[in-house]
């Protein structure tokens, strides 16, 4: 019990919500910013067991999706990155909840990071799935594509190279059985990618 008590005690230090004072505690909740009530629902959902499968395009708050325009995200990228729009190519990424799938302008290729604090186990390959190799930019965004476009292609297995010793890995995105939900999980993903590249755990 110990234990737990720190632990919270510590998560809600982190995120700004521990004070010492009634007095404290109220300004700061009259105060608290939106993106911190945001951190804060996040914390809680993931301790509590609550997948979160939000998507944010670009790292940027105005350019997030709930789960349940999960396509509309997709396409949102994808059309940001063909039509040069600065507020998605400035940072060309996206996050399927816990995980990234982020364009390397200067190779060409895309990259994934990630990992779930609750992770979701994939389905197994269907006969009209779609399993992309290449990592390459074009490849990979008409992947992407077709996944959103194709009602038969119910799962998209991403493969991307993660360092110099070709370390294979996969960004799994799946169609779940009721519209408007998708299930993601990261096979052999970096934890981040950092300055130097992957960072493992």
């Amino acid at each position: 019990m110990g234990n737990y008590s720190l632990v919270s005690r510590l998560l809600l230090q982190k995120c700004g919500c521990l004070h010492n004072s009634p007095a404290e505690w109220f300004s700061s909740v009259v105060l608290r910013s939106t993106s911190q009530e945001v951190r804060m629902n996040q914390l809680v959902a993931r301790l509590a067991g609550v997948i979160s499968n939000g998507i944010q395009v670009s790292g940027l708050s105005s350019q997030e999706f709930p789960e349940s325009r999960w396509r509309e995200a997709i396409l949102f990228f994808l059309f940001g990155i063909w039509s040069d729009r600065q507020s998605v190519v400035h940072r060309p990424k996206i996050n399927f909840g816990d995980f990234t799938l982020r364009l390397d302008y200067y190779n060409g290729e895309y990259y994934a990071y990630g990992y779930a604090e609750v992770p979701q186990e994939p389905p197994a390959l269907g006969p009209d799935d779609l399993v992309e190799t290449s990592g390459r930019q074009a490849d990979v965004e008409v992947a992407l594509i077709r996944f959103v476009k194709n009602d038969r292609i119910r799962q998209l297995r991403l493969c991307v190279v993660c360092d110099q010793k070709v370390r294979h890995a996969q960004l799994v995105l799946w169609k779940k059985a009721r519209r408007g939900e998708y299930g993601c999980a990261g096979i052999g993903l970096p934890y981040t990618w950092g300055t130097r590249g992957p960072v493992w755990m």
